[in-house]
């Protein structure tokens, strides 16, 4: 997870804290944003979300994994698998929920059978 975030241009040190959940990020702010770490983590698999908004040169970012395998019941959309996290992670990276937009389009052109594939039929 912190080599993740050692790869991003601006990345001096990550430390990844295991039992709190939490990564210590010291940064230079002029390079890289916390929405940017934030996203990183995601794609490696976290949900993650600052502790702060400040533009400091250090960042506490709590974290927690999104396994989907676990994560069965957190389920919103069974078409795209997105689950309740997902689309929380996706509003606090942009500001707006573009993963809610996607589905609503996919819904409108007929593209979204969650219906069908929900297993409580709803």
């Amino acid at each position: 997870m912190a080599r993740a975030l050692e790869e991003l241009p601006g990345i001096k040190k990550a430390y990844a804290i295991f039992p709190e959940k939490k990564a210590i990020i010291i940064y230079d702010p002029a390079s890289v944003a916390i929405e940017e770490m934030c996203q990183i983590l995601f794609k490696s698999g976290y949900v993650a979300g600052p502790k702060t908004n400040e533009r400091t040169t250090s960042a506490v970012i709590s974290y927690e994994s999104r396994d989907k395998s676990n994560q069965k019941d957190d389920l919103i959309c069974y078409c795209f698998e997105y689950t309740k996290d997902d689309i929380e992670q996706d509003f606090v990276n942009n500001g707006q929920s573009l993963i809610m937009e996607k589905i609503a389009a996919e819904k409108k052109a007929g593209g979204c059978d969650c219906g069908n594939k929900n297993p409580k039929g709803k």
